[in-house]
């Protein structure tokens, strides 16, 4: 009977240990999420700045086109010009000559802006892209340390896995399936130690009479608030002046 519950205590402490190695598992470094959070900032700083470009170029191309047509439409103009004989006329194509050139001008100055925030937005991209290729070299580096990690991690679970093995072995079945019952219930803790009348499960006082009972240590107990099975703690972790020799300590 003790040496079953020993051996349920010692299967406790080396399921919690796996169920750590898990959650660490499964954590990943500070470093290697900052690092993936700031690439992905920048991939889409770029994919912002690669929007932008797209359509600044689409705007300097209709001002080219229409500084081309207007150009041609110029050109025409002054040919009239030549032909002209009437004084109101010929005044008439000297105003629209002059309109046609202030536009083009303005043309001109818009393509020249546009040439210039598209040359300071490449400049840009490139920056970016250097900087998307350095976090991505540390992505990788801090992703393959995390995986050396891990791997680290499996194989200290496989050693106290095949401990459980052996431990699991020398637990009555129907105990050993109460035992996982509970513990996949109560979030991988099933059984507990009572210190000074509270379960160390739910941190709630027991009965008195159960307390008393439980001293005995003659039966399988659980506690009536959280259910998990229980023991008394000085008998398995005895104080340090207590010089008993315990059956856990064999």
């Amino acid at each position: 009977m003790r040496e079953e519950i020993a051996n349920l205590i010692r299967l406790q402490e080396i399921d919690l240990k796996i169920l750590e190695l898990e959650r660490r598992k499964e954590e990943l470094p500070l470093s290697l999420r900052e690092a993936e959070a700031e690439l992905n900032r920048k991939k889409e700083q770029l994919d912002e700045l690669a929007r932008r470009l797209e359509e600044i170029q689409l705007r300097k191309k209709t001002e080219e086109e229409e500084l081309e047509e207007e150009l041609q439409r110029l050109r025409k103009t002054q040919t009239r010009l030549m032909q002209i004989r009437g004084s109101r006329e010929y005044q008439a194509l000297l105003r629209e000559i002059e309109e046609i050139k202030k536009a083009n001008k303005e043309r001109e100055e818009n393509i020249l802006k546009l040439m210039e925030e598209q040359e300071k937005l490449q400049q840009e991209e490139e920056t970016l892209r250097q900087e998307i290729a350095a976090l991505e070299q540390k992505v990788a580096e801090e992703r393959a340390l995390y995986e050396a990690r891990c791997a680290e991690l499996e194989k200290e679970k496989e050693r106290y896995l095949g401990e459980r093995e052996g431990l699991a072995r020398a637990v009555p079945q129907n105990l050993l399936q109460r035992y996982e019952f509970i513990r996949s219930r109560r979030g991988g803790l099933a059984i507990v130690g009572v210190d000074n009348g509270t379960c160390e499960g739910c941190h709630m006082h027991i009965p008195p009479q159960l307390f008393n009972e439980l001293q005995r240590d003659d039966r399988y107990y659980e506690c009536p608030l959280c259910r998990r099975l229980i023991y008394y703690k000085k008998i398995y972790f005895p104080e340090p002046e207590d010089t008993e020799e315990t059956p856990a300590e064999k």
